[in-house]
């Protein structure tokens, strides 16, 4: 082996290794207030505890009439007890009070009259010239919502560390809380290299391809709640190189690259970062496919260099990118969601390397079924498409077959939900 070889071998990081070093190289950012409208997928940085009873008087809980239990006690088929109807009260009226031997029409969510204890719904009387029937008698408290069944005074709504989703912001509304403090969102910049891509709207030449990389990035940093920077294409070029990575770093929390990233001729990336002040934690992960994406720092700035092919740079922002913006972003669990489940192809490993395979999870009964797509190949840009889950193999060299249990690492539950299976 030559000198440049068992340089090269050092550098290779273990996996594990390099998942639990960029975790640790992050911290969450500072906090900032949010409205309700820009609350969804953010995390609370702060608690929310009730400062009143919700709501704070009986309410009906059905559309009928409002009445003393009491009044209702020698009430029987053969013998209804009939009493008069008094007036009407609605959701959004006022205290209102309930004369002696009267009843008063209610609406669903309107407060109970003072002096009434009970609510029966229209479709259990009958009512004759303003007069109502009743057949039976009613229990107090019944068809009424009680003072503070919602939310009580002093009770935690709301943990800091929670991701706030539609029903949080919901109660956050319902309690009177216009505005939360939050995490902020990361603010990541994207810089493609290669003097091979084109734009979308190209037709590419011999030897082009067009740039598929930006737009799936920018699309998991959205999805991951991140304030995605597009900071372009520059071509293979240490002079521009150099002016475009120096201005994508302002104002970024994170700067990512795609491309120039292993050891050809034109792969310049991480000596034009290290030239540049870059400390980097490591150069070179023992994974397939991704083996040339590298960690390091500038400064306080944390820079991930992916691979440029495209199903090679989608795994390792699963692996790698995601936990570090999710981290930034306040969440607490940053991994992707695992399952076991039952091979239905073939999948091997080889000595060295962590092997993530990109396949589709489906469902059997209770059983999770999962199939490695065909072609690995780590250039192609539909393998990522198709996907919906990974599967991670230990370092082999190993084979697994048809029946064999792996871990499988869950990128869609909708499409792993709508694969179920049938065992007609």
């Amino acid at each position: 082996m030559s000198a440049k070889s068992t340089t090269l071998a050092a550098e290779l990081i273990a996996f594990d290794t390099a998942q639990r070093i960029v975790s640790t190289a992050v911290n969450v950012l500072n906090s900032e207030y949010g409205s309700l409208s820009d609350l969804l997928g953010r995390v609370a940085a702060e608690n929310v505890i009730a400062e009143e009873d919700l709501v704070p008087y009986p309410r009906s809980a059905m559309d009928g009439y409002a009445l003393r239990a009491s009044d209702t006690i020698a009430a029987s088929p053969q013998s209804p007890v009939g009493i008069p109807v008094a007036g009407k009260v609605f959701a959004g009226d006022g205290k209102t009070a309930l004369a002696v031997g009267t009843v008063i029409g209610i609406t669903t969510g309107a407060p109970v009259p003072c002096d009434a204890d009970a609510v029966i719904p229209h479709e259990q009387v009958q009512v004759r010239d303003g007069v109502v029937f009743i057949e039976e008698p009613i229990k107090p408290g019944s068809c009424i919502f009680p003072p503070a069944e919602d939310v009580r005074c002093g009770e935690m709504l709301l943990e800091r560390g929670e991701v706030l989703g539609p029903a949080l912001i919901a109660l956050l509304a319902f309690v009177g809380r216009s505005r939360l403090r939050v995490y902020r969102r990361p603010r990541v910049s994207v810089l493609c290299t290669g003097s091979e891509l084109v734009d979308v709207s190209d037709t590419p030449a011999c030897g082009q391809v067009r740039n598929s990389n930006a737009y799936a990035l920018l699309a998991l940093l959205s999805q991951c709640g991140a304030e995605a920077q597009y900071c372009g294409v520059v071509a293979d070029s240490c002079e521009r190189l150099c002016a475009s990575l120096d201005s994508a770093r302002e104002g970024a929390d994170l700067l990512l690259t795609t491309g120039g990233a292993s050891v050809g001729e034109r792969d310049l990336v991480k000596s034009v970062l290290e030239s540049m002040g870059v400390d980097f934690e490591f150069r070179r992960v023992a994974i397939r496919p991704g083996k040339p994406f590298a960690f390091g720092m500038w400064g306080t700035l944390p820079v991930c260099v992916l691979p440029g092919n495209p199903s090679a740079a989608f795994v390792c922002f699963q692996e790698f990118v995601r936990p570090i913006v999710l981290r930034m972003a306040g969440r607490t669990r940053t991994e992707l969601p695992e399952v076991r489940a039952t091979l239905t192809g073939r999948a091997k490993s080889k000595a060295g390397s962590r092997y993530i395979v990109l396949a589709r999870t489906s469902v059997m009964g209770s059983e999770f079924l999962v199939r490695p797509l065909e072609n690995q190949c780590s250039a192609l840009v539909r393998n990522p498409a198709m996907a919906n889950s990974l599967i991670v193999l230990p370092e082999g060299p190993a084979t697994f077959n048809p029946g064999d249990t792996v871990k499988v690492q869950v990128l869609d539950w909708d499409s792993v939900g709508s694969c179920k299976q049938t065992t007609d």
